[in-house]
C-alpha cells in the first residue's frame, strides 16, 4: 500500500494521520506500507519527515518514509492521497473576514460560507485541481481524501472536472455529537444519530439510546428547556435558536452554522475579536506586518488572560506539535485511516459523516451537489446512506442557494470571470450591496493577486 501525504508540513491532519498510521496494528503487521509526505515548502516537510522518522522508529514500525517537494513523484501508483493544503492561512483569512465586512457584509467567520470563503475557494481550487489532475496521470484509480477547506465547494468542484474518486472528511458532526451528550449528559458512545446536510450546516434528524432503541429528542427538548441560557454562547446560542427554529440540533457551532444565515450576528458575542487589530496603530496584509491573532471563539481560554501573561504564538504551538513524545502519540478519531483500512482490507464500517455527490441520499437536494451524511465503507469505495428523514424546507432551501453559489464558483474559476463571481457573492445571505461588492471584489483581487486566479469583468 502507499499513501501520499499532500500538504505533510500541515501541523494538525498530517501529523494526525501519522499517529493514525503509527497505532494501527495491520498498517504494521498486514501490509508493506510506502508513505510519500509532500509539500511545496522543503523546510515544512523535512520538519515533517524528521518527526515521522522518529515516531516509526520509536513504534519499531517498517513502513518506507520519504518526503519530496515533487507532486508527482509523491503520486506515483499511490493508492490514497491524503490531502490538507493551505498558504499562509491565516493570513488569507483575516482578509476574507475583514475585507467583506468593511464592505457591508455580515457574514461571520469567513471560512466555508459567506463572501470571505469565495475567495478562500477560488484560492484553493487551483492547487487542487493540480493534484487531482496529476492523479488521472499516475495513480488514477485511487482515493483523493480530502480535508482542504471549502470542503463541499472543493469536493464538489474535483468531482465534477475530473474522474478521480473523491471523498472531503470533517469533524463537525462529531463535535455536534459531544454537544447532545452535554445536554443529555450521557457519553457519545450510548447515543445513536442521523444527521446531515451540508459542511459545517447539518442538522441530527433522529437522536436514540443504543442501548434502549429510545428516542432521545425528548429529553433533549427537556434539558434544552433547562440549561443556562448563556452556556457556552459563542458555540451553542445560535444552534439552541436555529433548534427552536427548525425543530432539530444543527452543528457544529455558532461559527460555522452561522456562516450560511443572515441573522447569526446575534448569537456570536465574540465576533468582533476574531482576527482582532487596532486600524489607528496597525497597517495589515502589508510586507513585514503582522496577522491579526485568531480567535476561534469567545469560550474559555481566550479571554482569561491576566495583563502580563505570555501568550502562545502560533510559531511557539507549531514548534511544540513537532517536538516528538511517544507518551502523547494518540489516535486523531480523524476518520482517514479508518477508511483507508476499511476500503484496502474489504472491512465493512459506517462514517459518521463524509462529503459526498448527493444521488438521492438528503431529498430535495440536486443529485450532483455534494452533500454530507453517513457513509457505508467497503472494498467497492463509500456510499452515502439515504437519510430516513427529511430536512425541513427552510433548511433544503438554504442549502439550495449554497449549490446554486457552489455552481457559480466553478464557473467564475473556469470563465476567469469576476461577473460569475458577483452573481454568487449577491445570492449570499451576508451579501453586501450591488456597489460594496463590485469594489470588494476589486480590492480582494488586487490584495490576492498572487494566489487566486486572473479574474475579470466579463
Amino acid at each position: 500500500m502507499k499513501i501520499a501525504l499532500i500538504g505533510a508540513g500541515s501541523a494538525s491532519f498530517a501529523l494526525g494521520a501519522l499517529q493514525d498510521i503509527v497505532l494501527s496494528s495491520r498498517l504494521k503487521s498486514q501490509v508493506e506500507l510506502e508513505i510519500a509526505l509532500m509539500d511545496i515548502k522543503e523546510e515544512h516537510v523535512n520538519r515533517t519527515y524528521a518527526y515521522a522518522a522518529e515516531m516509526f522508529a520509536s513504534f519499531a514500525h517498517p513502513a518506507r518514509l520519504w518526503q519530496t517537494t515533487n507532486l508527482e513523484e509523491a503520486l506515483q501508483a499511490a493508492d490514497f492521497a491524503i490531502v490538507a493544503i493551505e498558504v499562509d492561512r491565516y493570513f488569507y483569512w483575516s482578509q476574507d473576514f475583514h475585507i467583506p465586512r468593511r464592505y457591508g457584509s455580515k457574514q461571520i467567520y469567513g471560512e466555508n460560507g459567506g463572501p470571505g470563503s469565495m475567495f478562500h475557494t477560488l484560492r484553493n481550487l487551483g492547487p487542487m485541481l493540480e493534484i487531482a489532475r496529476t492523479m488521472e496521470r499516475v495513480c488514477p484509480d485511487a482515493w483523493f481524501i480530502n480535508y482542504t477547506n471549502p470542503e463541499a465547494k472543493l469536493v464538489e468542484a474535483i468531482s465534477k472536472l475530473t474522474f478521480i474518486k473523491i471523498v472531503g472528511l470533517c469533524h463537525g458532526l462529531d463535535m455536534g455529537i459531544d454537544q447532545l451528550c452535554e445536554f443529555l449528559e450521557m457519553k457519545p458512545e450510548e447515543i445513536g444519530v442521523e444527521g446531515g446536510g451540508l459542511n459545517h450546516f447539518g442538522f441530527f434528524t433522529k437522536i436514540w439510546d443504543k442501548a434502549s432503541g429510545k428516542d432521545l429528542y425528548p429529553l433533549f427538548h427537556e434539558k434544552e428547556q433547562q440549561a443556562n441560557r448563556l452556556a457556552q454562547f459563542d458555540h451553542m446560542a445560535l444552534s439552541r435558536t436555529m433548534y427552536q427554529i427548525y425543530g432539530y440540533y444543527p452543528y457544529p457551532g455558532t461559527n460555522h452554522c452561522g456562516e450560511y444565515v443572515s441573522f447569526a450576528e446575534d448569537f456570536y458575542a465574540g465576533l468582533s475579536l476574531q482576527f482582532r487589530y487596532d486600524p489607528m496603530r496597525e497597517q495589515l496584509w502589508k510586507k513585514g506586518s503582522r496577522t491579526p491573532d485568531f480567535v476561534y471563539c469567545a469560550n474559555g481560554r481566550s479571554l482569561d488572560k491576566q495583563l502580563y501573561e505570555t501568550v502562545q504564538t502560533q510559531g511557539a504551538w507549531v514548534e511544540q506539535a513537532y517536538t516528538y513524545d511517544k507518551a502523547k502519540v494518540q489516535a486523531s478519531h480523524e476518520y482517514a485511516i479508518p477508511i483507508i483500512e476499511a476500503i484496502f482490507f474489504d472491512d465493512e464500517i459506517q462514517v459518521n459523516a463524509v462529503n459526498l455527490p448527493n444521488q438521492g441520499a438528503i431529498k430535495g437536494l440536486p443529485d450532483d451537489m455534494v452533500v454530507e451524511t453517513q457513509a457505508i465503507v467497503n472494498g467497492r469505495g463509500i456510499a452515502l446512506k439515504p437519510m430516513t428523514v427529511e430536512l425541513p424546507t427552510a433548511v433544503i432551501g438554504t442549502i439550495h442557494i449554497q449549490g446554486t453559489i457552489h455552481k457559480l464558483l466553478l464557473e467564475a474559476f473556469i470563465e476567469q470571470s469576476k461577473t460569475k463571481l458577483l452573481q454568487a457573492v449577491l445570492l449570499d445571505p451576508a451579501a453586501p450591496t450591488y456597489y460594496q461588492a463590485c469594489a470588494m471584489i476589486d480590492e480582494m483581487c488586487e490584495l490576492q493577486k498572487d494566489i487566486l486566479p486572473d479574474l475579470q469583468w466579463r
